[in-house]
């Protein structure tokens, strides 16, 4: 059976010669891995580049639970997103967010909700506004709402925020957000636009990647995101 999607390309790796398998976030399957037959050949009516990291496509594909791979038929951009793929930070941002999300994702899992949230976050950095600088740490917990452990803002003026529970206190805790950059936490969940330095950055993402992972997502080791940063000191 053919089937139609909207769908967000994450990534896609070599397959045979001529044909990739590409991971695909789509709104009425959810995670999917797809066979893209004859798209590296340069004739082919379906292109390679909208496969970028992030691209929102329209897809017509096949639907069959018995088979682990399943096969797309034709593929089309949906919408303009040229402002994200001409700027080299824009795009370093979405493989970031990819790489994060080929880690959280669960197969075949749909969830209309996290797709409209990741769908306006792209469109979001297509805007010709500046990208704020806790773009990456914003989205890890903006991500961590629809994933389920989003943090208690209660009592956020407290000295520690702690990261198993996920609740802010004054007891002293193993894992913790404590000090300066309990502040920036802090302001982080309020949504206030806040100048982080450089390093503080780095310790926060650290103590957020350690809050995924004792709420069972490992979203450590990072490749995209020391590049980022090295852009934006």
């Amino acid at each position: 059976m053919i089937e139609s999607t909207k769908g967000i390309s994450l990534r896609y790796y070599k397959y045979s010669d001529r044909s990739v398998i590409a991971k695909i976030y789509t709104e009425e399957f959810g995670l999917q891995s797809y066979v893209m037959k004859g798209i590296r050949n340069k004739n082919s009516k379906n292109k390679l580049n909208l496969l970028q990291s992030l691209n929102i496509i329209q897809l017509e594909v096949t639907n069959n639970s018995k088979r682990n791979l399943q096969y797309v038929k034709e593929i089309r951009r949906d919408g303009d997103l040229s402002m994200i793929f001409r700027n080299m930070e824009k795009r370093f941002l979405c493989l970031f967010m990819s790489e994060i999300l080929l880690k959280v994702l669960v197969d075949a899992e749909k969830d209309n909700s996290l797709f409209s949230f990741i769908e306006d976050t792209v469109i979001s950095l297509n805007q010709p506004e500046k990208i704020s600088k806790n773009f990456s740490l914003t989205f890890l917990l903006n991500l961590s709402h629809y994933l389920g452990f989003y943090p208690s803002k209660s009592d956020s003026r407290k000295e520690i925020f702690d990261l198993e529970s996920g609740c802010f206190t004054d007891h002293s805790v193993y894992h913790n957000i404590c000090g300066v950059n309990k502040n920036y936490f802090s302001s982080l969940l309020e949504k206030e636009e806040i100048d982080i330095p450089f390093q503080n950055r780095k310790e926060l993402l650290k103590s957020i990647q350690k809050y995924y992972s004792l709420h069972h997502y490992n979203i450590e080791s990072l490749k995209s995101y020391e590049v980022i940063e090295s852009l934006r000191i």
